[in-house]
């Protein structure tokens, strides 16, 4: 366990929420899990919601910040590549090390988890990062509305939500067929089905039955 405080308050804090749930983990619970007491906490990050900015923050921003590094380095990419470049930071630092699968919980806690707090943390932390995506989509798919440019890269966030907040319910099901511990094919699985969301021709409208 870190020696340093507040870094032993981000570490229990990350696994706390990532187990229980953002608004289910209370702070008794996660003093005792750091072995601090409340002062501690209030004296790093005064309440609960900069504690929260703080964990999602430090896993975050540094997937976003490889996130743009990689698609400026593209020039003009594909659909192919600009998804590459959004998943693969996120994929390689859920297989980083040992505490992967709580920063894979973490990430799909961010989309499914309810409340305006986490909802405003998340616009806070992605809104850049966003923008930047679906412009970059929409200049490889010119032929595609904006609005709707928009609601497919949601469901490409999607897909790497479920696919981190559900890595033990999918390898369950899969009973050995499919491995989490390969980059690569978690990459070409989700890059393959995104792309075809992306590419799809017109919009259907669901008649009431």
């Amino acid at each position: 366990m870190p020696t340093d405080t507040k870094e032993r308050i981000l570490d229990s804090a990350e696994l706390l929420f990532s187990s229980q749930g953002i608004a289910n983990t209370s702070l008794r619970s996660l003093t005792e899990h750091a072995q601090v007491n409340l002062a501690a906490v209030n004296y790093h990050f005064q309440s609960k919601d900069a504690l929260v900015q703080a964990v999602l923050f430090r896993r975050v921003n540094p997937i976003n910040q490889r996130r743009m590094e990689l698609l400026t380095a593209l020039g003009q990419p594909s659909i192919g590549q600009i998804l590459d470049a959004f998943y693969r930071p996120a994929v390689e630092a859920v297989l980083a090390g040992p505490e992967g699968r709580a920063v894979a919980r973490l990430i799909g806690r961010l989309y499914s988890e309810p409340g305006d707090l986490l909802a405003g943390q998340v616009r806070a932390l992605m809104a850049d990062t966003f923008r930047t995506f679906a412009e970059s989509i929409q200049r490889a798919l010119p032929g595609v509305p904006q609005a709707t440019i928009i609601w497919r890269l949601h469901f490409c966030i999607g897909i790497m939500a479920h696919t981190f907040g559900a890595m033990e319910l999918i390898e369950g099901m899969a009973r050995g067929r499919i491995a989490y511990d390969d980059p690569e094919a978690i990459l070409r699985q989700m890059i393959t089905f995104a792309s075809a969301g992306l590419r799809a021709e017109g919009e259907s409208t669901c008649a009431a039955s």
